[in-house]
């Protein structure tokens, strides 16, 4: 028998999961964005009114008939979390906050390939909405670069592409639309050999040139503009993406630029990014991805103008399978309370606030620890003042005495 995807978080994987999401929140309050909340159920129409999700994604919805909230309306378990996000700015903030900063911890579903069984899958994203300049892009990019290295990730490999200068390049090539959408086809499948094919055209020539060759610096998009002088938006987009890379290079985030890199042309309408733990650009080893989507909120909101957006999303479950995190027992330290009074309780939660804040994993038992358990604490205290002139005694160290506990916590003052 087969065994079943599990979407469960073991103990040891809710370590890493919560080093993510501190890191997480951490950087999000110090760019100002503020977390929300949304359904998990959601009607279907705003994920089919849009095309930001893919045919292939659409099946594998799980939707069903809700009787009693939208009075028989298709709804579906949450699918994508931008959507959903988007739908909560249309919802609430639109006409107050046209600007917001928004990020999110939440779940999805999707159907597993069978079609047979729902998949869960946690996301940590953000999406900043209603500013479009470049160092709003370069911010988003950074955020997630930092984030990752902070949770262990000290080498980080970021991919950015630019899918609309691939669709105007396209059109340059070819005008026939249904040229124009094969040519599309066939990118997405990185058939790039039957582009050429039969062909003398020069501008199908750029365009290979685009999918097969790769930079890693502004010099490599100023060599691209001399190959399309004559459009002008072809110069506009690639000043626009030189623009991103020279903010990305004042904040030293090494890149590789490769626009063979997006299957989304329908979604991204600018920088497109993708982050790696290994330079392979495998898909077990997709830390983060992200970009521009100026037309999504025009679409889901039927609106008369675009209102400029973009976000990315780590993908949790990928980052703790890839993380390593050394649990040092040393760290562990046991808080024992077996004279169970207020006094007590409330001086053990103060060392468990002292300790916490330097970086120790504690934790109060009301029971005591047995002997044969010691190994897995680095400190072992008990916490009793009628037993105690300090309050508290230690029942078992590798390295921490009193001494260096009044070192750390200054005058041991731990009933303030």
């Amino acid at each position: 028998m087969k065994e079943k995807k599990r979407a469960d978080l073991l103990p040891e994987e809710i370590i890493k999961f919560r080093k993510i999401e501190k890191s997480f929140i951490d950087r999000c309050r110090q760019f100002g964005y503020q977390e929300i909340k949304t359904s998990s159920i959601e009607p279907l129409y705003i994920f089919t009114a849009t095309k930001a999700l893919s045919p292939n994604v659409l099946k594998r919805v799980y939707s069903f008939l809700d009787w009693g909230g939208w009075s028989g309306e298709r709804v579906v378990l949450r699918p994508d979390l931008t959507i959903s996000t988007v739908r909560y700015y249309l919802d609430y903030l639109i006409k107050e906050k046209p600007q917001a900063k928004l990020c999110y911890i939440e779940n999805y579903f999707l159907l597993d390939e069978t079609g047979r069984e729902v998949s869960e899958k946690w996301q940590f994203g953000l999406e900043n909405i209603g500013e479009g300049s470049s160092s709003q892009d370069a911010e988003v990019i950074f955020i997630a670069l930092d984030i990752l290295k902070d949770v262990g990730f000290e080498k980080r490999y970021l991919h950015l592409s630019y899918p609309s200068i691939i669709i105007e390049c396209i059109n340059l090539a070819f005008k026939n639309y249904e040229e124009q959408q094969a040519t599309l086809n066939l990118i997405k499948d990185k058939r790039f050999d039957e582009i050429k094919s039969n062909s003398q055209n020069p501008n199908i020539d750029n365009l290979i040139k685009l999918l097969c060759f790769k930079g890693s610096n502004v010099s490599y998009l100023n060599n691209l503009k001399a190959d399309f002088p004559g459009s002008l938006k072809i110069q506009q987009l690639l000043d626009r993406f030189k623009e991103v890379c020279l903010l990305l290079d004042a904040l030293n985030c090494n890149y590789e630029i490769d626009f063979s890199l997006s299957k989304d042309f329908e979604y991204y309408t600018g920088i497109q990014f993708q982050i790696f733990s290994t330079p392979h650009k495998k898909e077990e080893e997709m830390l983060c991805s992200g970009g521009r989507y100026d037309d999504l909120i025009g679409m889901l909101g039927n609106l008369n103008n675009k209102i400029p957006s973009i976000g990315f999303a780590l993908y949790v479950k990928k980052i703790i399978n890839l993380m390593s995190i050394s649990l040092n027992v040393s760290q562990n330290i046991g808080i024992i309370v077996k004279n169970i009074t207020s006094q007590n309780i409330k001086t053990s939660q103060n060392l468990h606030i002292r300790f916490n804040q330097l970086g120790f994993v504690p934790y109060i038992s009301l029971v005591e620890i047995v002997p044969t358990r010691y190994d897995e604490f680095g400190l072992i205290i008990e916490v009793d003042h009628e037993k105690f002139k300090d309050g508290y005694n230690i029942i078992h160290s590798h390295q921490i005495d009193k001494p260096l506990l009044r070192n750390l916590f200054g005058e041991f003052s731990i009933n303030e």
